[in-house]
C-alpha cells in the first residue's frame, strides 16, 4: 500500500493567504549576526562540535516558531480532531521548547521580534524608492508626447472634401491600408 497517494489524497490543501503573513518576518541583521558560534552535542560516538553563527540560529528559531504556529493553524482551520490534532500538537510543543531553549541560550525574544516587525509593518510604507516609479513615470511621458505630437498633426492636416476622398490614390502622407498596423 502507498502510504504517500494516500496521504496526499486526504490532507486538504493549506491556503497560502491565510500563513503567508505568519511565515514572512523581517529581520535585522547586524554584524555580531555572522560571528561564529560553537554547538556541542554527545552521542553514542562520543561529543561533536557544529560551528555555526548567531544569524543561523535566529533563522532556526523563527522557523521553528512560525511551523509551531502554522501547526496550531491548521489544527484549527482544518477542524482536526483525535490522533492527527494531538501529533500536530505534540509536535508543536516539542518544537516550542527546542526554539524556547535556542533562544534561551543566545538571548534572544522571538515575540519581542514579532510585535517589532508588525509595528513596523503598521507604519506607513514610505516611497522613497523610485526605482520603478521613476521608470514607469518616463515611459508613461515618452507616450503622452507621442500621443499629443500624433494628435498636433492630425489637426494641422486640413481635412479632405468629398470630392477629394474619392480619389482612387491615397492622400499625400496616408499610409496603405496594409501598413496600418505598422
Amino acid at each position: 500500500m502507498n502510504n504517500e497517494n494516500t496521504a496526499s489524497t486526504n490532507m486538504p490543501e493549506l491556503p497560502r493567504e491565510i500563513y503567508e503573513q505568519v511565515l514572512a518576518h523581517p529581520m535585522e541583521m547586524d554584524e555580531y549576526l555572522k560571528q561564529e558560534l560553537a554547538l556541542t552535542y554527545a552521542d553514542v560516538v562520543g561529543a561533536h562540535e557544529l560551528k555555526t553563527c548567531y544569524g543561523d540560529i535566529l533563522k532556526t528559531i523563527n522557523a521553528l516558531m512560525d511551523y509551531t504556529r502554522m501547526l496550531d493553524l491548521v489544527c484549527e482551520q482544518w477542524n482536526l480532531t483525535g490522533f492527527h490534532k494531538a501529533t500536530y500538537e505534540y509536535q508543536a510543543g516539542k518544537l516550542r521548547e527546542i526554539a524556547e531553549k535556542y533562544q534561551t541560550a543566545i538571548g534572544y525574544d522571538y515575540a519581542a521580534a514579532v510585535e517589532k516587525c508588525r509595528k513596523k509593518q503598521a507604519k506607513k510604507q514610505r516611497s522613497d524608492d523610485v526605482g520603478e516609479d521613476a521608470l514607469t513615470l518616463t515611459v508613461r511621458r515618452q507616450q503622452n508626447a507621442a500621443e499629443k505630437k500624433a494628435e498636433e498633426t492630425k489637426a494641422e492636416q486640413p481635412e479632405l472634401s468629398v470630392a477629394d476622398s474619392s480619389s482612387p490614390y491615397p492622400a499625400k502622407g496616408a499610409l496603405p491600408p496594409w501598413e496600418d498596423d505598422f
